[in-house]
Order: structure tokens, then C-alpha cells, then sequence
């Protein structure tokens, strides 16, 4: 199971948990707070109405005709009120009265008249002088409602002396209270669904976000490319933490691997030119002709000079290497930049009888690191001379694009790339053998050519073309472009 997943479960469990919370906490207080205020209510009434029949009582005329069609009138007013979006039209109450022994001496409902009441807790109660209520299970209307009666004694002053002469006792359904409490409820329960798809929601989004975040950790960590970045999190220390410390690791890793894979490819490098320099030295022993020795002398000069550029394109790559995150970047321009690298070319161009067909915008200025673009152009014209035959054209072109980018064009006339090559040419230590001598180079300067535009936030393309596609060419030339694309 995956931790989306896990983490959407157990949010989702919490929830739940406190929904029947919250449905648990309205049973056992919402429900009971309401019928509180209910007798609340009740008490206040009913202490109303026994001052008000307190005289009715004394003189027995709460049997009357006249006392009870006041009542009932009183019970069977109409209501027009609407509280709480609940339309409320008639009276839920019902009275009775005893005397001073819980002898009922008046029912408005007409069916207790008579009978004796003094051990119901409302009248019992009261008459011993405290607060007397009851609550009784109603069976005319609904079986699991019951009706709540609060009594109040009912004094009069005779001789001057506060005498108890009856109780008076309200009765409510609590079933009339029930749709307040049903509202309520309904109203919690969508409340809580709405909370509950939102809540759900966000805890979508978090385990989507800490899911997301981990892979990227676990790519950062699988992926071995110099130019990854460790990814950072906001509000994520731990994540960081982690990122950090899969970093550190990494690059532990890597200098290890670094070194093992520098040291191997050196060796290997290494071993042609310098058994080729023992070769021409040990026969340079013997008694030769000096045509021979001077051909012996100079094998071992320009290996000698093989194994200089080498090492310093080597150095140059693991320098390149290491300072993936030290970039220098300043403003500089890049026109007067290729005139430069153009005439420190200048000897072997000539020695070559290169015809550079120039068609550079003045004043293309750049924001990079000069030293590496300057390296960058010197390996790309280097490459261009070695393919190029005597007397063949190389073609370079600097403009604007727009005004957040230029493009420079290198063309060299000669021999195409084989196809098999092109997605290859800027793979490390990846080289085709030379027109010329047929041997290959070191394989090293297209890649750190490669790695210099990339880290520029730039775009490098190498590919063959005709001399038609290019309008100062001849139809007949073809040759090898290399488009570059700088910020």
C-alpha cells in the first residue's frame, strides 16, 4: 500500500472518529441542553399561573364552567410565529391543578379530574416545599416521546398568613421541541459532511505533496547526473534534512566513483601515446641515420604533445565538474570574444590556408561565465580545423534572435558525421579519428562544450548540411553546423 494511500486512510479514520465524536457529544448535551431550557421555561410558567389562580382555587371555582373555557381558550390560541425556520401555530401545553392533598381538582385535558396525584413527583414534591418535576412516557402520540411537567405550589393570604392551598403542574411533550432539535442535528450533519469532503480534500493534498516530495527525493537519489539539483521544500525541514543528507552521501558516492573512473580512463588514455614514446626512445638507442632520428624525435614530440593536451583537457573537464554550482556569470561581449579566440586560431588557420568566412553582429553582448565560453569556442574551432581539408571554408555567424537571445553558427566544409555518431559526438571520450592522421582525439571537448551550454541555461544542436541551405555557400559544399543558443 502506498503511503498516499495510507496517509488518506488513517486522515480519513480520524475524521470519522470525530464525527460520531461530535454525534456522541450533540446526544448526550445538545439534546439534554434543550429540554433544560425547556424547563426552564416550564418553571417560569407554571410559577405564573399560580399566582394567577391562586384566588380561583381558594374560592373553588376551578370548576366551573367559566374557568375552563377561559383555559381552553388559552391553550387553543392560535399562533402565526416563525422561530428558528419553524413555523409554530398552536400551544403544547396542558395544565393541571390539585389541592393542598394531590386530589387533581382540574384537568384541561378533562380525564385526571378526581384522581389522586399526591405521589407523582411534580405534585409530591412540591407539596413537601421543594422544586417538583416529572417526566412520563407519552403513549397518545408517539411511544418514545414523554411528556416533562414542572409543578409550583400555589399559595394564598389568608389572615394575613401565606397559606399552600393546591398545585398548579405544566405538562410539555418533548416531541414538540423535537424539530428545533432535528434542525440542529440535520444542520450538524451537513456542516460535518462538508467538512469531512474537505478535510479529506486537504488531506488528499498533503499525501499527494509529501508523496510527490519523497519521490523527488528517491529520483534525486537514483539519478546520477552531475547537473541535478537537490530539491529543496518549503516548509519541509525534515524533507530537507533528508535531501541534504542524500546529498552528502552522494557526493561521498561520487568522488569516490570519480576518481575511480578518472584514474581508469587516464591509464587507458595514457597507455598509447607513452608506449609510443618508449618505442621511438628505444630506438633512438640504437645507431641510426639521422633522417630516422629526427623522425623518432619528433613521434615523440607531437605524442609528448598529445599527452599535454590530454592531461589538461582532463584537468579542465574535472574542473568544469566540480564547479557545477560556481558559475561566474558577468556581462561581456561575446562578438569581440570569438575575434579573440579567432586570432589566437590565427597559426593554424594560415598553416591550413582556412578561408573563415565571417558574419558576426557587433556588440552581442551575453551574461555568462567568460572563461568557460572562451573555452568553449576555442574546442569547438578546434574540431572545426581538424576536419577541415586544406584551403576549405568555415563559415561563423553571431546574431541576435531576440532580445533575450543570441545564436552563434560554427560550419566547417568537410566530411559529414556518420549517422551512427550524431547522437554521440557529446558523450565523454567519444571521437572520430581525424582526416588527416586518423587518430582519434581525446573525446573530451565536445563534452565540456556540451556541459558549459547546459549549464548557461542554453541549447547546443550538431548536424550535416548542404551548401544550398546556407545562402553565402556553394550548392556543391557540405559540411558539418554546429548551432549554439545563449541567454
Amino acid at each position: 500500500m502506498s503511503i498516499f494511500i495510507r496517509i488518506w486512510f488513517f486522515f480519513g479514520l480520524i475524521i470519522l472518529l470525530g464525527l460520531w465524536f461530535m454525534s456522541y457529544t450533540f446526544n448526550q448535551q445538545v439534546k439534554p441542553n434543550v429540554r433544560q431550557v425547556v424547563e426552564d421555561t416550564l418553571a417560569e410558567n407554571a410559577n405564573i399561573i399560580a399566582m394567577l389562580v391562586a384566588e380561583d382555587v381558594y374560592e373553588n371555582k376551578v370548576s366551573t364552567v367559566q374557568f375552563d373555557e377561559k383555559i381552553q381558550k388559552a391553550l387553543n390560541r392560535k399562533l402565526n410565529a416563525t422561530i428558528w425556520k419553524h413555523n409554530k401555530n398552536e400551544i403544547n401545553q396542558q395544565i393541571y391543578i390539585t389541592d393542598n392533598k394531590g386530589i387533581v381538582i382540574y384537568d384541561s385535558q378533562g380525564i385526571a379530574t378526581g384522581q389522586d396525584y399526591s405521589r407523582w413527583n411534580d405534585v409530591y414534591l412540591t407539596l413537601k416545599g421543594k422544586y417538583g418535576v416529572r417526566s412520563t412516557r407519552s403513549y397518545e402520540k408517539d411511544s418514545n416521546s414523554s411528556t416533562m411537567f414542572i409543578a409550583a405550589p400555589i399559595y394564598y393570604q389568608v389572615d394575613q398568613q401565606q397559606q399552600l392551598i393546591g398545585v398548579v403542574s405544566i405538562g410539555k411533550p418533548n416531541i414538540s421541541v423535537q424539530p428545533y432539535i432535528q434542525r440542529a442535528e440535520n444542520q450538524l450533519i451537513r456542516q460535518a459532511a462538508w467538512i469531512t469532503l474537505l478535510s479529506l480534500f486537504l488531506a488528499s493534498l498533503v499525501a499527494y505533496w509529501l508523496k510527490h516530495s519523497i519521490d523527488r527525493v528517491r529520483k534525486y537519489a537514483q539519478a546520477l547526473a552531475p547537473v541535478n539539483q537537490t530539491p529543496y521544500f518549503r516548509s519541509a525541514k525534515e524533507l530537507n534534512q533528508v535531501a541534504q543528507a542524500v546529498e552528502n552521501m552522494r557526493e561521498k558516492l561520487e568522488d569516490r566513483a570519480y576518481v575511480e573512473h578518472y584514474v581508469n580512463t587516464l591509464t587507458h588514455e595514457l597507455k598509447s601515446p607513452l608506449t609510443a614514446i618508449q618505442a621511438s626512445a628505444e630506438l633512438l638507442k640504437e645507431d641510426l641515420p639521422l633522417n630516422d632520428q629526427q623522425q623518432f624525435a619528433t613521434h615523440i614530440h607531437e605524442q609528448s604533445q598529445r599527452l599535454r593536451s590530454l592531461i589538461d583537457r582532463m584537468l579542465l573537464l574535472t574542473r568544469l565538474e566540480k564547479s557545477k554550482h560556481q558559475i561566474e556569470m558577468h556581462d561581456f561581449n561575446l562578438s569581440e570574444l570569438i575575434q579573440q579566440t579567432l586570432d589566437q586560431h590565427a597559426s593554424q588557420i594560415q598553416a591550413k590556408k582556412i578561408q573563415c568566412l565571417l558574419d558576426i553582429e557587433a556588440n552581442c553582448m551575453v551574461r555568462a561565465d567568460r572563461f568557460w565560453i572562451q573555452q568553449t569556442l576555442a574546442n569547438i574551432l578546434d574540431n572545426a580545423l581538424d576536419f577541415s581539408a586544406d584551403s576549405a571554408k568555415i563559415l561563423i555567424r553571431l546574431h541576435r534572435q531576440t532580445h533575450q537571445q543570441v545564436e552563434l553558427q560554427v560550419f566547417n566544409e568537410g566530411e559529414w558525421i556518420p549517422d551512427y555518431a550524431l547522437t554521440q559526438v557529446f558523450d565523454t571520450y567519444f571521437s572520430l579519428p581525424r582526416p588527416i592522421s586518423q587518430q582519434r582525439s581525446s573525446g573530451i571537448g565536445l563534452s565540456i562544450v556540451k556541459q558549459v551550454i547546459e549549464q548557461h541555461h542554453g541549447k547546443i544542436h550538431i548536424g550535416n548540411i548542404q551548401g544550398n541551405e546556407i545562402t553565402i555557400l556553394q550548392p556543391h559544399q557540405k559540411g558539418v553546423l554546429i548551432k549554439i543558443q545563449l541567454p
